[in-house]
């Protein structure tokens, strides 16, 4: 879709409609001072290719305080350092090490759907319980665990938002600092006595060090949280609305998650800097400009996508963006596509008449970075459900 909002409005992506399509795939804004990229090849290039940063120490927009939070982070590091720390942690996310977790995502999912009757709130007591579960359970943190992550998380994401404001990132250290302080005893015990949790892994890897260690959990809790649950909760309410389409979800769970995170992705928007001069189509982006990726709307190209705007589970696979390109590619994409299709596909099955309760129990969070909802109270539940 084409929008008519005004340039400068491209750079707040919370001020726009999703999917919001400028007429330049890119351009420089200067009221913002970014290059806004909407389209779905630009990106993809800039992505993929060398010489663009993502460490927060390179973004001359962002506050101080952000470089204090991230440079452990595989999510803010560059070459050499993100390439060495990927390489030890990657091994953790192959599919042959995830698929064990699958019975054990079921009967997480199962426990929560169980507990659902009319006038839940799907978001609190599914989309984002069953992410923080699931990161529980790698953790083997148990239940007191298990509810400090809950607590916790909502605070730690703010940390990835693009546009995140001093407010934001002292909020996230804070829940980083509770985390930490949950876990350094846990890291002592496991370095004693090696399980099969995710924490032993990372520290059986002898080339991290502790902080390295504890960056990649709070990591895991953020990112690997956040998407996670946005994608089911807004996946969810697509299905909701668009009850011709469930049939497709439950015939083809893994093609239906493509086509979700294509029309609903849980990512609006990422950042990068430019390390050198780059030139993108007529385009230059000079060295040190920030460039904003609108991934939305590039995931709704319509040179790259037929029927861009429409939701069909059953269209063939395309690769979108939602989780990046090229060596940022997100790790935990595996590990997310699978939560979110057992989620999904257990509760239309479990709960086939489920609907929104009113659209006034609908609220999306004001993000510029996700796509994600704050509230969905749902009905069509006669009670709590007896999973057979």
């Amino acid at each position: 879709m084409t929008d008519t909002l005004e340039p400068a409005a491209y750079a707040d992506p919370a001020a726009r409609p999703l999917g919001a399509r400028p007429a330049l795939p890119i351009y420089y804004d200067a009221t913002a001072g970014v290059h806004i990229v909407s389209g779905f090849t630009e990106c993809s290039e800039i992505l993929r290719s060398e010489g663009w940063s993502s460490d927060p120490r390179n973004n001359p927009l962002l506050p101080p305080e952000s470089q204090l939070l991230t440079t452990s982070s595989v999510l803010f590091m560059d070459p050499p350092d993100h390439t060495r720390l990927r390489r030890l942690i990657a091994p953790a996310f192959t599919p042959r090490r995830l698929q064990p977790l699958r019975s054990r995502i079921e009967g997480i999912v199962d426990q929560a759907l169980a507990q659902l009757g009319d006038g839940s709130d799907l978001v609190s007591e599914l989309s984002h319980l069953v992410p923080v579960a699931v990161i529980a359970e790698l953790l083997d943190v148990g239940a007191d665990g298990a509810e400090m992550l809950m607590a916790q998380t909502p605070r730690l994401v703010r940390i990835l938002e693009v546009d995140a404001t001093a407010e934001d990132l002292s909020e996230a250290a804070s829940a980083s600092l509770e985390v930490t302080m949950f876990l350094t005893p846990l890291l002592a015990q496991r370095r004693q006595q090696p399980g099969e949790d995710f924490i032993s892994f990372l520290l059986s890897q002898e080339e991290l060090t502790l902080t390295e260690v504890l960056a990649t959990v709070i990591t895991l809790l953020t990112a690997g949280h956040e998407t996670t649950a946005a994608l089911i909760a807004s996946g969810a309410y697509a299905l909701i609305q668009q009850r011709g389409q469930i049939p497709a979800l439950l015939n083809d769970p893994s093609r239906a998650i493509d086509e979700l995170l294509r029309h609903q992705p849980p990512v609006k928007l990422l950042a990068r800097v430019a390390m050198a001069d780059h030139q993108i189509g007529n385009h230059l982006v000079a060295q040190g400009d920030v460039a904003l990726l609108l991934v939305d709307t590039a995931n709704r190209d319509p040179d790259r996508f037929e029927r861009p705007d429409e939701l069909d589970l059953a269209r063939d696979p395309v690769p979108s963006l939602v989780f990046g390109a090229g060596v940022h590619f997100c790790l935990g994409a595996g590990l997310a596509r699978m939560e979110a299709e057992v989620t999904l596909s257990r509760l239309f099955t479990q709960h086939p008449d489920v609907a929104v309760e009113a659209e006034s129990t609908v609220r999306w969070r004001p993000s510029s970075t996700f796509h994600t909802l704050d509230l969905l109270r749902i009905t069509g539940l006669s009670g709590p459900s007896s999973v057979s």
